[in-house]
């Protein structure tokens, strides 16, 4: 039998008040109080009673999170973190994703407002519609993630894109590449912070920015017809080089299929390519050649997020709309590699 939230005050000679501040870190209670607290409440495998809670608040003890895929390594990280952030405060998670589609996504969170969810950490799709989240955010509370260049006050989680870009750059530079294309996705703010670190390494190293060699792939198609509309657009593009080039993906999904396809067609990694682009698989390692990734800190963010949503809903509102940027890391592999392995 669980111990309850009076039984747990009796043992330690305090009002059921301040053991309920103290476990939810109130201002009001002194570090010493909530360190004996949460001691004793962790040793007795003390559990809140969500539905009393909810009863008493008037919110729900289920948040929502809203991804594009959850077949993407990026994506699924943030949702692991968001999960052990709801899981560590004792909150339920109802996830949902979009599937890039505006229409899907709006649809998603109709769905967690009918479940009166107490918040909502969402990615957002691709053609995202700002006005209706900025309604939303008007009936539950919102954080965003990632995906987080739109005129919501609330608080948002992130990553340094322009710099990971510019990093992953000139890794390619120093690997000897001075004609570095870009395959990128239409349509996405953060692409647009990765071309910008991409066009300031190259300015940093007195290399000309050539419009060209932006490579633009529509998001929202299937991934069949993704990787066909990119065959043709890699292929054409390979064929106006003479020299060996270096190759810079800005996502996930592009980043992987890139280098199945330079496989298929013949292309040389990275003897004739040099490729490097942002992922998350855990299975960069095992690729052929092993890839090289500018990786994002995505647990964290999906943990952070999910954190700072619960901490928004307890305070009814009284948190800084702040956002946080955390720093991408380059993992060198094979795919850049300028000496035998």
């Amino acid at each position: 039998m669980s111990i309850t939230l009076k039984q747990l005050a009796q043992k330690l000679n305090l009002s059921v008040s301040t053991v309920s501040k103290a476990l939810n870190d109130s201002h009001e209670i002194s570090e010493d109080t909530k360190v004996k607290v949460q001691a004793l409440a962790e040793e007795l495998q003390y559990r809140p009673n969500l539905m009393a809670k909810s009863l008493k608040t008037g919110r729900s003890n289920t948040i929502g999170l809203v991804i594009p895929y959850i077949t993407n390594p990026f994506q699924s990280q943030i949702l692991e973190g968001a999960q052990q952030a709801a899981l560590d405060r004792h909150y339920n998670l109802v996830f949902m994703q979009s599937r890039e589609d505006a229409k899907m996504e709006e649809e998603a969170l109709n769905a967690l407002l009918q479940q009166q969810v107490g918040g909502i950490v969402i990615s957002p799709s691709a053609n995202s519609n700002e006005r209706f989240l900025q309604a939303i955010h008007g009936k539950c509370p919102i954080i965003l993630v990632d995906r987080i260049d739109f005129d919501i006050k609330t608080p948002k989680i992130g990553v340094n894109s322009e710099k990971g870009a510019f990093e992953a750059t000139q890794h390619l530079i120093d690997a000897g590449r001075t004609e570095i294309l870009v395959v990128t996705g239409k349509n996405l703010g953060i692409n647009q912070k990765r071309l910008l670190g991409y066009k300031k390494a190259l300015m940093a190293n007195y290399l000309p920015n050539r419009p060209e060699n932006v490579v633009y792939v529509e998001y929202g198609q299937t991934a069949e017809d993704l990787i066909t509309n990119l065959t043709h657009l890699l292929d054409k593009r390979l064929k106006t080089y003479t020299e060996p080039i270096g190759i810079l993906c800005t996502t996930d999904t592009l980043t992987i299929h890139t280098l199945g396809i330079l496989a298929k067609l013949g292309v040389q990694v990275p003897d004739t390519v040099s490729l490097i682009g942002f992922a998350n698989t855990e299975y960069a390692d095992c690729m052929n050649p092993s890839l090289s990734t500018v990786f994002q800190p995505a647990v964290e963010m999906g943990y952070e997020s999910v954190s700072r949503l619960i901490d928004l809903m307890e305070r009814e509102g009284d948190m800084k709309e702040e956002t946080v940027i955390m720093d991408p890391i380059i993992i060198p592999r094979n795919s850049t590699r300028t000496s035998p392995a």
